[in-house]
C-alpha cells in the first residue's frame, strides 16, 4: 500500500508540472511564430522587447512543493520495497 500512494505521489505533480509548462510554454511559442514576443504581465503577445522571465521564477511555490511532494513519493516507494522485501517466485507443479 505505502509503494502504491508513494508512486501516485512520485507521478501525479510531475506531471501537472509538465502540463502547466507546456501550456505557458505554447503561449509563448505561439507570440513568437507571430514576430510578437509574450508578456508575461498581461499575458498577451505585445511588440517589442519583454523581458522573458522563468516558469520556475514566477511561480516558485507550485514548483517547489511539486517536487517536495515527487521526494516524499519516492522515499515512500522506497520505504514500501523495503518493508516488503524479497519476494522469490514460487513455482507451481
Amino acid at each position: 500500500m505505502v509503494m502504491r500512494i508513494g508512486s501516485i505521489a512520485f507521478v501525479l505533480p510531475v506531471i501537472l508540472l509538465l502540463i502547466v509548462y507546456s501550456l505557458d510554454l505554447s503561449h509563448i511559442t505561439e507570440c513568437d511564430q507571430q514576430g510578437l514576443t509574450y508578456s508575461i504581465e498581461t499575458g498577451a503577445c505585445e511588440a517589442g522587447k519583454v523581458e522573458l522571465i522563468s516558469y520556475y521564477a514566477r511561480h516558485p511555490l507550485l514548483v517547489n512543493l511539486s517536487m517536495l511532494v515527487a521526494t516524499i513519493g519516492a522515499l515512500a516507494m522506497t520505504w514500501g520495497m523495503i518493508l516488503k522485501g524479497i519476494t522469490r517466485p514460487t513455482e507451481e507443479r
